[in-house]
């Protein structure tokens, strides 16, 4: 049975994963300086370990409820610390050798809270009750990274959100809810401008009008389009590219890790890391939809979910169809959060696909 098992790994899995770790490599050792290359090399190293570790073993078995629900209160309980002892504009608890992100891992906190409360109340719709459990855990997470990081609260907002779809919606349910959404978006809307911060009404008017800002608020996008633009079909060719190489885009190894890769390697190797992510995507997508276990398919349709929207997120803000927002790209913006949370999500979904086939 167990080597039944290992066989039924989703090995092809491997293959966009590995592409997308050679990717993020070489787009860190031409976007950031020596010592961010080298750790970037460190945390994709203890990741894939940590992602091989998790695929061998049963997860569900080494993450019980009682874990899990003190992994969610340790998760909370560090965002809430940051936000009462430390600079609001830092998000970083700073160790001895290395600093953390816990708003990361409030997205791997929040897909197993929610994979839990889903399997223990699996149904063919999801009734009001499950829905105040899913809410009951979400919120206090959602608020409490909202309040220093409202790019991460949206990430933590859209997977509660297509948690609940997944979940099985009624019909009546779905559409009093949208009419709900849209009227307090028309009535609160106008008025929510008042409560945004200067940064983040920055954001949105760069969006808007990024000439009008050229050389402030609006100066990250027309970079970025800039970068993206100019590497034309097959690239400038790596460490070649002007805009990262004369340092004129702005966060070049974190939030515009995208344009620096565009810029370089052209539409063709844009193309490559997009499809990448998507053949990513729908791999795990299709592990979920071959599940037995409905906790196993939730915790794959939430990482998918996972990478999804942050793929979405990150590279529609460079090109210029969504306002840019301080949300990494998997793999190539430096982060060793990020890069532990994905390989993390990866390893539990590699050690789901052991028991596609089987209820146990």
């Amino acid at each position: 049975m167990k080597k039944q098992r290992i066989k039924n790994i989703y090995w092809p899995l491997l293959f966009p994963i590995f592409f997308l770790l050679m990717a993020g490599a070489l787009n860190q050792a031409s976007a950031s300086q020596e010592i961010i290359f080298k750790k970037q090399l460190m945390w994709f190293f203890l990741g894939s370990l940590i992602m091989f570790g998790l695929t061998f073993v049963d997860y569900q078995k080494v993450f019980s409820e009682k874990l899990v629900l003190f992994f969610y209160v340790i998760v909370l309980c560090l965002q809430i610390y940051i936000a009462i002892k430390h600079d609001p504009s830092k998000r970083w608890i700073n160790l001895k050798f290395f600093s953390i992100q816990p708003s990361e891992f409030a997205k791997l906190a929040l897909i197993f809270v929610s994979a839990f409360i889903l399997h223990k109340h699996d149904k063919d719709y999801l009734d009001f009750k499950t829905f105040g459990l899913l809410a009951l855990f979400a919120f206090p997470l959602i608020i409490s990274v909202a309040i220093l990081d409202l790019d991460q609260g949206l990430i933590l907002s859209l997977i509660f959100g297509f948690f609940v779809l997944i979940a099985g919606v009624p019909k009546r349910v779905l559409v009093l809810g949208a009419a709900f959404m849209i009227a307090f978006g028309i009535i609160v809307g106008p008025h929510l401008w008042n409560f945004l911060k200067p940064y983040q009404r920055a954001r949105v008017e760069a969006f808007i009008n990024p000439e009008a800002f050229a050389l402030s608020r609006g100066y990250q996008v027309i970079q970025a389009l800039i970068a993206v633009g100019s590497g034309g079909i097959k690239g400038q060719g790596f460490r070649e590219g002007l805009s990262s190489r004369l340092n004129y885009l702005p966060e070049k190894d974190t939030d515009l890790a995208f344009a620096v890769w565009a810029e370089e390697w052209g539409f063709i190797g844009a193309s490559l890391v997009i499809l990448a992510f998507g053949v990513l995507i729908w791999q795990i997508l299709k592990i979920a939809a071959q599940m037995r276990d409905p906790f196993d398919k939730y915790v794959c349709y939430g990482v998918a979910i996972m990478f999804f929207v942050e793929v979405f997120i990150n590279i529609g803000g460079i090109i210029h169809i969504l306002p840019i927002a301080s949300i990494p790209l998997p793999f190539l913006s430096y982060g060793g959060s990020s890069v532990l949370v994905n390989m993390m999500a990866l390893g539990m979904v590699l050690s789901a696909s052991r028991k596609r086939y089987s209820f146990r």
